[in-house]
């Protein structure tokens, strides 16, 4: 019998018990894909991540996994897993300003960790992603149907609905303000009766660019047919297709862009991501994510 050991960490969010809550797991050297589904279906988490030290290719290797399946990408749990290892192996203990590199699904990252009086203020990273962009969306009248909203509550002049996709697709819906974003509850009989099935997106990503916050640019939440009714899953993942999405508008002038995109509300796991992006009008677009995070908890997991 093996023992593992794991945090919980809170991203996205400096108080415990809001944000995103995420496994870590910071060293697995030995586990197999099945081993770590079966962990990660055991914690019951949005996402679990597994670290290993990976030498030549990259400082640590990534695998992330929600209790069903291994994903991608996930901005939550990469920014959880630097404030573990900040934590466990000392990382950027000594320096301002530390960067590693983590070697995930979706290439190579480089991690920044950035200090402030001692203590860690930041983690973010860099990516470069190529979204494919499909105008093609189901029409507000149905989109407000399987949303349960009224049809004028769907945003279709600054942006409009559309398909995104950097390796995963997500629907992306704009609505007129952060209070439709919350009240939205999504159906299942009426979203398989419309057109929207035929986008293959199973996740929609619901936003708003009006917030009420003057700290938060654009509110934004997951909603679909693989998502419970009273889940609200962490929207990091759709980070990426999110920018490329808005890229996608010609009203977005080609140039950096700084904004935060808020997840939750208050007393309700709020989470605040930070953004950066350079868009420079080519199919290839450069991208910083990054946050806080809080452990909150450890322990250990025995596996025969």
């Amino acid at each position: 019998m093996s023992a593992h050991s794991y945090y919980i960490a809170d991203a996205f969010t400096r108080q415990p018990f809001s944000g995103a809550q995420i496994g870590v797991f910071p060293e697995t050297r030995g586990l197999d894909d099945l081993q770590m589904l079966k962990l990660a279906g055991e914690l019951n988490l949005p996402q679990t991540i597994f670290l290993q030290q990976a030498g030549k290719e990259a400082d640590y290797r990534a695998r992330i996994f929600n209790p069903r399946r291994e994903m991608n990408f996930a901005a939550q749990a990469i920014v959880a897993a630097g404030y573990v290892l900040e934590k466990t192996a000392g990382v950027a203990a000594d320096s301002p300003n530390t960067t590693l590199t983590m070697a995930t699904r979706r290439g190579v990252l480089p991690i920044h960790f950035i200090r402030e009086n001692g203590q860690l203020r930041l983690v973010t990273f860099s990516m470069t992603t190529e979204p494919v962009v499909d105008l093609f969306a189901p029409p507000a009248e149905e989109l407000a149907r399987f949303l349960n909203l009224k049809t004028a509550e769907i945003e279709t002049k600054r942006f409009t609905p559309r398909i995104a996709s950097c390796g995963r697709p997500f629907l992306i819906v704009p609505l007129k303000d952060s209070e439709a974003v919350h009240r939205a509850r999504f159906d299942f009989k009426t979203w398989a009766e419309s057109t929207a099935p035929a986008t293959a997106a199973q996740e929609i990503l619901l936003f708003s660019p009006r917030t009420h916050r003057p700290e938060v640019d654009f509110h934004c939440r997951l909603v679909g047919p693989e998502i419970g009714p009273r889940e609200d899953p962490p929207v990091g993942a759709a980070m990426p297709a999110f920018c490329g999405y808005l890229c996608s508008h010609p009203h977005i002038r080609k140039g950096t862009y700084v904004f935060t995109v808020q997840r939750g509300a208050e007393g309700a796991r709020r989470s605040l991501l930070n953004l950066e992006m350079d868009h420079k009008g080519s199919d290839r677009l450069n991208l910083r994510i990054g946050g806080e995070a809080v452990v909150v908890a450890e322990g250990r997991i025995h596996l025969p």
